[in-house]
């Protein structure tokens, strides 16, 4: 148990160099990978050798890759799915993927038990098997759950700007803008994660997208439902040929007054919110400086007679 532990501190701190490497050196990894390209075009393959590569990328990456592509095979299909459509949303933040997700899941699920063994026994305390259970479980789930706190906070972000934008975009319009360009110039008045997504869904659709695919790709991106509501409303608009600044106008008040009652539902929660403070904090405190001195002379009346 004892090496295993160690082993796996180990790998743990050269997997996080090589995470924070990767991260750092990122754009010049890209370019140094650029200028091999053209390099490779001019200089016979048969010059180069295998071993003039650096011991990195022969041997730590390629096994890297192939460990992460065995784990990404064997978790189940539905909750790899269910991991790609969490990490979409969240924004891929740092491109992962779901093979490097379920593999920092796995490092993580037996790093923080072996911290936890090797702690006892450096302090000579007995290990706690519940606790390493319970340990390697938290460090399993960890890493997904971070992606999710991600992805809820982006969709709250984006929810909270789609009203606003709305108003910008039936201003251009009204202003005699296309709708394509006022969503241009509303996304570079208001940048943020809903103007990437629909800066990305105007580049496919310039690249030869689906309209319809495009702009329904933008939900599937952020996972808000008032996205789906918006788009499905445009693309109806499209369709029937009716007049899109009417619709527009109907959308942002329609935003306006949900993003109010949404408001009015979180300010109706602070009470019951408050609630569990207020008991266990401040009420004992309370009683202790209003009931305390009366305690004490109550005390003091009962030992004088006794």
């Amino acid at each position: 148990m004892m090496i295993l532990a160690y082993l796996s501190v180990i790998a743990f701190v050269a997997y996080l160099v090589l995470l924070v490497y990767g991260i750092v050196f990122k754009r010049k990894e890209k370019v140094k990978g650029r200028l091999e390209d053209l390099r490779q075009e001019f200089v016979d393959p048969t010059e180069e050798s295998v071993l003039d590569e650096p011991f990195r990328d022969r041997i730590i990456r390629p096994a890297y890759q192939k460990f992460t592509a065995f784990l990404g095979r064997t978790t189940p299909k539905g909750l790899s799915r269910e991991m790609h459509k969490t990490i979409i949303q969240a924004g891929s933040p740092g491109n992962i993927n779901v093979n490097r997700l379920v593999s920092m899941m796995f490092m993580v699920a037996i790093i923080l038990p072996s911290f936890y063994y090797l702690i006892l026994r450096a302090s000579g305390v007995e290990t706690n098997l519940l606790m390493i259970i319970l340990l390697a479980a938290a460090g399993f789930i960890l890493p997904y759950y971070i992606v999710l706190v991600k992805a809820r906070r982006r969709r709250i972000r984006i929810q909270k700007s789609l009203p606003d934008m709305l108003d910008l975009i039936f201003v251009s319009v009204e202003a005699g803008l296309g709708f394509d360009m006022a969503m241009k110039r509303t996304t570079e008045k208001m940048p943020g994660p809903l103007s990437d997504e629909i800066n990305r869904a105007l580049d496919e659709i310039n690249k030869g997208r689906r309209r319809e695919d495009a702009l329904r790709g933008i939900y599937a991106r952020t996972g808000v439902d008032d996205i789906s509501s918006f788009m499905t409303s445009v693309i109806q608009s499209e369709q029937l040929g009716s007049n899109i600044a009417n619709m527009l106008r109907v959308q942002s008040h329609s935003m306006r007054q949900k993003r109010r009652q949404r408001a009015e539902e979180t300010a109706m929660k602070v009470p019951v919110k408050m609630l569990f403070p207020l008991v266990f904090f401040m009420f004992p405190a309370l009683f202790i400086v209003i009931l305390g001195p009366a305690v004490i002379r109550i005390i003091r009346v009962f030992s004088d007679m006794f």
